[in-house]
């Protein structure tokens, strides 16, 4: 299935983009075809040894397609983040070859507006028609590293593409990292990869996110200023709310986008009148009123404990649910914070 699904988005990444103004316009997929990580709400077993760790930079995570003489970059959204349209790179595909047939080559990367012309590359997907996504972390990443270099692709030309430097997570690594996103000036924590994992599309347990208040500026994500009204222990605090996407599903069950996914709540506690204030499959936006009690609730008992308050429907720009993951994660962070020692 996730070959398959693989396939699926390669289509869609191959097929040339519209030219002048319908380039923003164009949304080339449903889904992003992009390996999401879960937030690390408990340490992995073996983490020194079976898993990687790098500092994360502040940025959108992108796909980066060079096809047909030409490379564009895409949000998880579709929307085109860099200004000026398709471009030329050293990426295989990225520009006109006059020796005949012209390869793809799919990258995950960070783009950052305040380094417009630096792609910092995470993953490789597809590299000259070449599919790696069968291929395990440690493969790609050193594949992906050496052929930057051997293609120029390192160089501005006139995107520089610099891979994401990662090393085995031991104990020494893990301070390094940490040390080194604290002195970044715009760092996002640490992330962390299992060497054996598959490039697969979606949300993984094999791929894990981890900040704090020291090494990220977005550890406690605010709230609305239009939805300050939080519980009032909070506000004394000083914490901000809590804001969560998630998916109507049927039976107006709340979902998140695990696989299979959480039940959080259910459109029963928002509805007027009982009719529904929401269709299936529309994403809607919820503020949860009381975090400290969900930070040791099972998944299964997450719907019969979580209070939420309506703030009604997300953001057009975004494509899924969030997490239980990243809804754990910022609940505990609150009250029981997984720290750097840990």
């Amino acid at each position: 299935e996730s070959r398959q699904n693989i396939s699926e988005a390669l289509r869609c990444l191959q097929r040339p983009p519209p030219p002048g103004r319908q380039l923003s316009k164009f949304r080339p997929w449903r889904k992003p075809p992009l390996s999401s990580p879960e937030w690390m709400n408990y340490p992995p077993a073996r983490l020194g040894s079976d898993w990687a760790v790098a500092a994360k930079c502040e940025g959108k995570r992108c796909v980066v397609v060079a096809a047909h003489g030409a490379t564009t970059i895409r949000t998880r959204s579709g929307r085109y983040p860099r200004k000026g349209g398709p471009f030329r790179s050293c990426l295989p595909g990225g520009f006109e070859s006059k020796g005949g047939k012209v390869g793809t080559t799919v990258l995950d990367c960070i783009f950052s507006t305040s380094e417009p012309n630096v792609l910092r590359t995470l993953d490789v997907i597809v590299w000259n028609d070449h599919m790696l996504y069968d291929c395990d972390f440690q493969f790609r990443y050193f594949w992906l590293r050496d052929r930057l270099v051997e293609s120029g692709a390192d160089r501005d030309c006139p995107i520089k593409f610099t891979a994401v430097e990662f090393s085995t997570a031991t104990y020494e690594a893990v301070a390094e990292a940490y040390e080194y996103a604290k002195s970044l000036p715009r760092a996002d924590g640490l992330l962390f990869y299992h060497w054996r994992v598959h490039y697969v599309l979606g949300t993984t347990p094999l791929i894990l996110q981890w900040k704090d208040g020291n090494c990220s500026e977005y550890f406690l994500e605010d709230g609305q200023m239009a939805e300050s009204q939080g519980s009032r222990a909070e506000e004394m605090l000083g914490v901000p709310d809590l804001y969560t996407v998630l998916l109507c599903g049927s039976e107006g069950m709340l979902l998140t986008s695990d696989v299979p996914p959480v039940t959080v709540s259910r459109m029963e506690a928002f509805s007027r009148d009982g009719a529904p204030v929401a269709s299936e499959g529309d994403l809607l936006k919820f503020r949860v009123l009381n975090t400290a009690q969900l930070c040791n609730v099972r998944e299964s008992e997450v719907s019969g404990v979580a209070r939420l308050r309506s703030a009604g429907k997300a953001s057009l720009v975004r494509t899924l649910p969030d997490s239980w993951s990243r809804i754990l994660f910022q609940c505990r962070s609150r009250h029981q914070p997984l720290t750097i020692d840990d």
